[in-house]
């Protein structure tokens, strides 16, 4: 097992209340952010993502912008087209890292470029409402072993990025593709986050419609980094 290298930034927001995922995911032990560095061989980290794409809990949100304040939100623009959110602001709980831009004043943008959406968003009218799908279900760690623990990854911390391309909302072939040869000479950065720093606490009369009552999606789509990545011969 490989390892070298760990660096930590301060926690943001570990005293509040987290929401979901399971009981038996959420750590209590106050994690902080880490970013530890892969070379091949076994993790000791097993990754969940729950079978839904959305977090069933929230549904889809809409922001009014006055165009004469900043929004304060960073786009990255999407594989299949369109947009979503890449950063917010600190202060900023109503919208969540991976959450799609679907429609600007009642326009959808779902598939376009990011040019296209940056064009739209400059030209409309003021106030401007964007539309936003619910959060997606994120890449949980479920369990950790030894050497992983070491370096500060701990159970129901999320995975944020890889080589600092954003993994939220990613699947799990998407990790496996992005760990995919790494070694000494071309290491692979890994930093994983507390559950509460990506999915943001939201008002609930802030959702365009109250997700319906649904049965918790079973956390079967697993991945176990080592022994599962030798299995897909990655």
């Amino acid at each position: 097992m490989r390892f070298f290298r760990s660096s930590k930034r301060p926690p943001h927001g570990l005293n509040a209340k987290l929401p979901p995922p399971p009981a038996s995911l959420q750590s209590s032990t106050g994690p902080k952010e880490t970013t530890i560095t892969y070379t091949g061989g076994a993790l000791c980290v097993t990754l969940q993502r729950a079978k839904s794409r959305f977090l069933e809990e929230e549904g889809p949100m809409r922001l009014v912008w006055p165009k004469d304040q900043r929004l304060g939100i960073t786009f990255i623009e999407m594989p299949q087209g369109g947009v979503a959110v890449k950063d917010v602001p600190g202060m900023r709980c109503d919208v969540s890292p991976g959450q799609e831009l679907t429609r600007v004043n009642k326009v959808s943008v779902s598939g376009k470029s990011f040019q296209e959406v940056m064009e739209l968003l400059q030209n409309a009218q003021s106030p401007c409402v964007l539309d936003f799908s619910p959060p997606p279900s994120p890449i949980l760690v479920s369990e950790v072993l030894g050497p992983a623990r070491l370096l500060g990854v701990r159970k129901g911390m999320v995975l944020r990025s890889v080589d600092g391309s954003s993994m939220v909302g990613a699947n799990l072939c998407d990790v496996g593709s992005a760990l995919h040869g790494a070694s000494d000479s071309a290491p692979v950065r890994l930093t994983f986050t507390p559950y509460d720093n990506v999915v943001h606490l939201r008002n609930r009369s802030s959702s365009l419609a109250e997700s319906p009552q649904k049965p918790r999606a079973s956390f079967r789509n697993t991945l176990g980094i080592g022994a599962v990545l030798a299995a897909l011969s990655l």
